[in-house]
């Protein structure tokens, strides 16, 4: 991707991140009245991670503008199961202020993974975000991992309304979904994928993996991210 279209996913992913500090901030005030020690814990760790990402975002962005070489986001070895637990802590307070639920199941051993991690997290935030908001109170979201020959496989899935376009068990890739110009005056239209999606997909291809869309067994969306396991992980 050039350089104009890297800055536009940033934006929009600062813009996400910002929100979610926000509503951590309310949330720590609100715990700090409680006096609830482990609640307040979980999100103070949510907190941190969010400002952690911003100033990661912030950094790229930089980077990219500058064209200068910043070592945090070169390809690096990492666990992906680590990673996933990591965007679980950072999102599990949010959806308890929504009224919603994130849980996380996790099958096998994932594999040590050599690639862009940042850029890794920040497609596993968007499907996160993409949850937050497509879904109403009292929804589940579940983050689901699985180790197979050859493969380990990330699906995130809710119980939300769904697509039309969308079959059960047939997975669609991301990038074929229906992509619109939302009318400024209503935000109105069909559903599109918007930038948070496109990145999702584009990041995914760039590290040899496949992402795919499908219903939920549950009735809503489930996103499917494929990795093939690497020789040196």
């Amino acid at each position: 991707m050039d350089s104009q279209e890297q800055l536009s996913y940033l934006i929009h992913d600062m813009r996400s991140i910002t929100t979610s500090v926000t509503l951590m901030v309310d949330l720590l005030e609100l715990a700090a009245k409680a006096e609830d020690d482990s609640l307040q814990r979980a999100r103070a760790v949510s907190a941190q991670k969010s400002c952690e990402q911003m100033s990661s975002l912030c950094a790229e962005a930089a980077m990219v503008l500058t064209g200068s070489v910043d070592e945090r986001f070169a390809p690096q070895k990492f666990n992906l199961l680590k990673l996933l637990v990591e965007a679980a802590a950072m999102y599990s307070p949010i959806y308890d202020l929504a009224g919603k639920n994130l849980q996380m199941n996790a099958t096998g051993r994932a594999p040590q993974f050599f690639g862009n991690r940042s850029q890794i997290f920040r497609s596993i935030s968007n499907l996160l975000d993409n949850g937050l908001k497509h879904t109403s109170s009292g929804a589940t979201v579940i983050i689901e991992c699985s180790d197979s020959l050859g493969e380990f496989a990330v699906a995130i899935s809710d119980d939300g309304p769904g697509l039309p376009e969308l079959q059960l068990d047939v997975q669609r890739p991301i990038d074929t979904l229906p992509v619109v110009v939302k009318h400024l005056a209503n935000s109105s239209g069909v559903f599109s994928p918007g930038r948070g999606l496109r990145f999702v997909s584009e990041t995914i291809s760039e590290h040899g993996g496949n992402s795919t869309v499908e219903i939920s067994k549950r009735g809503g969306c489930k996103f499917t991210l494929t990795f093939q396991k690497q020789s040196n992980g």
